[in-house]
């Protein structure tokens, strides 16, 4: 697979606040396709890792390109490609659900959306019909999430990063959150998320990457694994004074 047929590509990723070193040389690939989960314990780098992908954190040495676009470079062309949600996906409130996404639309594309095609992303990533015409302030959590999910769709981005996808959700919110994530999959989008959450993480993701310390220090098949082995490899490298 060359360069240009990965959703992302990451190469000696470094960022450092003053003297403290926060990503230490992160590399990975993400084809297209493929769920990466990023396990890590807080303050491991996870989260700063996938803003510097997304741009919103400068990088001090390296190189992201997504869907073979150098990120570092080319900015704009590089946001068509991906979309980033948050723990916390931010609607408008007084919007409906189709009225949001239209929006939304508009602002990563610069283009006005069609209904069908609104319509289609939404129901595809599990939204009730009922919900297209509702307010977004009578969304719960999983059903802001599946909105973003949908602008991935709608967009044709190549590329989903994803920062503590799950936080918060009841266990069936989640479990549709997964089936969600796996449509993205089968439309040959690139999932990277950051994530806590080792068992949730271990149904729907094709590979666990650990982060300790601000580095990769396993990179797991959960295929075969159980939730328990993947638990005690974390903790394992969590632990003070282990070394990869």
């Amino acid at each position: 697979m060359t360069t240009a047929d990965q959703a992302l590509i990451v190469r000696d990723l470094e960022k450092a606040y003053g003297d403290q070193q926060v990503v230490r040389g992160v590399t990975l690939e993400i084809p297209p396709g493929t769920i990466v989960a990023l396990l890590g314990p807080n303050g491991a780098g996870k989260s700063t890792t996938m803003k510097m992908c997304a741009g919103f954190i400068e990088v001090d040495s390296g190189e992201v390109l997504i869907d073979g676009v150098d990120a570092l470079e080319d900015r704009d062309a590089a946001r068509s490609r991906f979309t980033y949600l948050p723990e916390n996906v931010v609607l408008y409130d007084e919007l409906s659900g189709r009225e949001n996404l239209i929006h939304l639309l508009r602002i990563a594309t610069g283009e006005k959306a069609d209904r069908a095609t609104t319509d289609e992303a939404l129901l595809q990533v599990g939204l009730p019909e009922t919900a297209l015409d509702r307010r977004a302030e009578t969304y719960s959590k999983g059903m802001r999430q599946k909105l973003g999910l949908a602008l991935t769709l709608a967009k044709d981005a190549r590329l989903l990063l994803l920062d503590e996808p799950t936080s918060g959700l009841d266990p069936h919110s989640a479990a549709e959150f997964n089936a969600a994530l796996r449509t993205l999959a089968e439309r040959g989008v690139g999932v990277l998320m950051a994530t806590h959450d080792i068992w949730r993480a271990r149904e729907v993701a094709n590979r666990l990457l650990i982060m300790v310390d601000g580095r990769i220090a396993q990179d797991l098949d959960p295929e075969g694994m159980s939730a328990e082995e993947i638990e005690r490899r974390f903790f394992l490298e969590a632990e003070p004074g282990h070394a990869a």
